[in-house]
């Protein structure tokens, strides 16, 4: 990180997995707001693209930062490093993320580790470590993005995947409740059908299901309206009629014919 980004008095917006996708979506729907940006990822050439190309574009400060989530403590040496620069995060975006396709007892351990630690361990630290801050000044926002797949049932080849973020959907819940008071708003992202690099190895996931291309999302659509919700102070953001429309009738059905649905047991 550059040391030249702690002498902006700019708000400033943290998202993982901001290389591509929604994560770099996000990216660019706050730099356009006027947010510095700070980008983690673990590709590093790209994410400097990334930054240089924002802070062209829109006159901020966008730094990146190389880390890989799966290690337990990359969230406290990020912390640690805008500490370093006397910088306070205004926006948290948890957006960092993959797929684990294949039967889980055939997938090596250390896959399994990295996507809890990625998808589960991570967002909480860096809950943990941030939101103090925003509740101490009495305004902040913190975007968990789970998915569609919270609300729907696990199947066969989703092992991890469904009740990771279902898991993120419930945190934000819970920790939303808890900071109400504090001026600081959590919400859940629960995309579905969406273009972006995560399908061609998300096998087993709600994303990877046969649906016709003119029904999934676009990445700035989908932050377009977990912003709006944001803004809106709501818990939870379902973006697309499509997919609202999914998430009820799920919650509708019965349970073995919505386990039949997504190709698990009934």
């Amino acid at each position: 990180m550059s040391g030249e980004a702690s002498i902006s008095r700019r708000p400033a917006a943290l998202i993982t997995g901001a290389s591509s996708g929604i994560g770099r979506a996000f990216a660019e729907a706050y730099a356009r707001r006027g947010h510095d940006i700070f980008l983690v990822a673990r590709r590093e050439d790209q994410l400097a693209r990334v930054a240089t190309d924002l802070g062209r574009a829109h006159g901020i400060d966008a730094i990146p930062w190389a880390g890989d989530l799966a290690d337990p403590e990359t969230p406290q040496r990020l912390f640690d490093a805008l500490a370093a620069l006397g910088r306070e995060v205004d926006v948290l975006v948890n957006n960092a993320g993959f797929g684990v396709p294949g039967v889980f007892i055939e997938v090596d351990w250390a896959r399994h580790k990295a996507c809890l630690e990625v998808m589960t361990v991570a967002p909480v630290r860096l809950a943990y470590l941030f939101a103090p801050q925003m509740a101490a000044r009495g305004a902040g926002s913190i975007i968990n993005v789970a998915s569609l797949s919270a609300m729907l049932p696990p199947h066969a080849g989703g092992t991890l995947y469904y009740p990771v973020k279902s898991f993120l959907l419930q945190f934000s819940l819970a920790l939303s409740a808890e900071l109400r008071q504090t001026g600081v708003n959590v919400t859940a992202l629960c995309p579905g059908f969406t273009e972006t690099d995560f399908q061609a190895a998300a096998g087993g996931t709600v994303e990877s299901v046969a649906i016709p291309r003119f029904l999934w999302s676009k990445p700035d659509d989908v932050v377009a309206a977990c912003i709006r919700a944001v803004e809106a102070e709501r818990p939870v953001c379902i973006p697309g009629a499509f997919n609202k429309a999914i998430a009820v009738a799920f919650k509708l059905m019965p349970g073995p014919i919505a386990r039949y649905l997504v190709r698990g047991d009934a």
